[in-house]
């Protein structure tokens, strides 16, 4: 195989790719893939031999404009339906400052209590 079609490690391709992704990226982006806007998984195009993970320039070109195709699909919806973008919200695993304040003047309490 030449040019295009020759198999690359992840190590070359990501010295050849744009943005110059780690090994460990690409192989994220075999295994598991990248979630475009829409909520497509898209999943670079990689072939197994022996114990190593090889993919080649095409592939990765290809991977870019599926995402970005993807990424698009998702735009021209909310753009016709005349609504913004959604963006990610912040999780609420974390409690506002008030009721973080109450929690940290609870605990001295407890602790000035105890004698601690």
């Amino acid at each position: 195989m030449h040019g295009q079609d020759a198999y690359l490690t992840l190590a070359q391709a990501g010295r050849n790719a744009p943005g110059q992704p780690s090994p460990n990226c690409l192989w994220r982006w075999c295994r598991k893939g990248v979630i475009a806007r829409n909520g497509q998984r898209v999943r670079l195009q990689h072939v197994r031999i022996g114990g190593k993970l090889y993919t080649t320039a095409r592939w990765i070109e290809e991977f870019g404009l599926r995402l970005a195709q993807a990424d698009a699909e998702y735009f021209d919806l909310d753009e016709r339906a005349g609504t913004p973008p959604r963006t990610r919200r912040r999780s609420s695993r974390h409690p506002r400052s008030e009721e973080r304040q109450a929690a940290i003047d609870r605990a001295e309490r407890e602790l000035a209590e105890a004698g601690i």
